[in-house]
């Protein structure tokens, strides 16, 4: 009896996968590769609505208090669409944190919020997890079915005003205290951006055992891409981000060498070469070594 059950349920199986594949023109490795990639970004929108959400005492006044608690509301949103889109495309996803990159940035987050530290809040969910969040949603508008670029396409609009929103909240912070937002940059950097990159590739710690997929197997080049192309998009974003913002560049220039580290290097702008050595600059106040790595052993502003 287990035997012919067990069969029936397989039968069952392959009939989805086919009638799968022949609706959407793309195999197993695809939606496995969907599975993966809806998923993990679904941990990372149930992250932006916790962040936005522990953030709102901290903002100055009450239309800021609005303006981010629509933001919160905004990702609880693109849970509910991710998590349709898998519906519709008959794989698996988990509407659950998973990975634990995910929850160290939370730790991050949290102890910036302890410390009151708006800047570093800003940076860590406006800056770095929109930066990354955009280059992802672009990603999927491109060689993925028409359901998932949709979604993609309308998910996209929302980060890209949530990182304008950012982009303008420290620039105005910047001309208060630049010091402080400096300090508060470096910070976030070198706690959250290791972190946001580790999962820019197609292994895990347990996502893939949960969704019952074998991440040896789902290679991006079932969307036309790959892991260090995505990379490098990633980097190169994040650095127009830090421009955008007008962070100085004897700052930013040392973090993006700092991450030749995590395997990748900027595109193409020769000012923030991977081997540019780093330095502290000899401008404001101070920050411990171990909160900045490469930093000298003298206590001074860490770039």
């Amino acid at each position: 009896m287990e035997t012919t059950q067990q069969t029936t349920a397989e039968t069952t199986h392959d009939a989805v996968v086919a009638s799968r594949a022949q609706r959407h023109g793309k195999d197993q490795r695809y939606f496995d590769l969907m599975a993966y990639i809806v998923s993990n970004t679904i941990s990372g929108e149930i992250m932006a609505v916790e962040n936005y959400s522990e953030m709102v005492p901290l903002l100055p006044n009450t239309d800021a208090k609005i303006d981010t608690v629509k933001q919160a509301v905004e990702e609880s949103k693109h849970i509910k669409m991710l998590a349709s889109l898998g519906k519709r495309l008959d794989y698996n996803v988990k509407t659950e944190i998973v990975e634990p990159q995910w929850r160290n940035i939370r730790h991050h987050f949290s102890t910036a919020v302890k410390k009151k530290n708006l800047a570093s809040c800003l940076i860590i969910q406006d800056l770095m997890t929109e930066t990354m969040a955009i280059v992802l949603y672009k990603t999927l508008q491109r060689d993925t079915d028409p359901d998932t670029a949709q979604v993609a396409k309308l998910i996209l609009a929302d980060e890209i005003e949530h990182l304008g929103i950012g982009v303008q909240r420290i620039k105005e912070m910047l001309d208060e205290d630049a010091d402080n937002v400096h300090d508060s940059l470096v910070w976030a950097h070198h706690r959250v951006m290791p972190e946001l990159f580790s999962m820019i590739s197609t292994s895990c710690h347990s996502l893939c055992g949960e969704l019952q997929v074998n991440c040896a197997g789902i290679g991006l080049d079932s969307i036309a891409t790959d892991i260090e192309a995505l990379r490098v998009d990633a980097l190169d974003a994040y650095m127009e981000t830090l421009d955008l913002v007008g962070f100085d560049t004897k700052v930013t220039m040392p973090l993006i060498a700092s991450m030749s580290s995590y395997g990748v290097q900027p595109q193409a702008d020769l000012r923030l070469r991977s081997d540019v050595a780093p330095s502290c600059s000899s401008s404001g106040s101070s920050c411990s070594t171990s909160a900045a790595p490469n930093c000298g052993s003298t206590p001074s502003r860490c770039c």
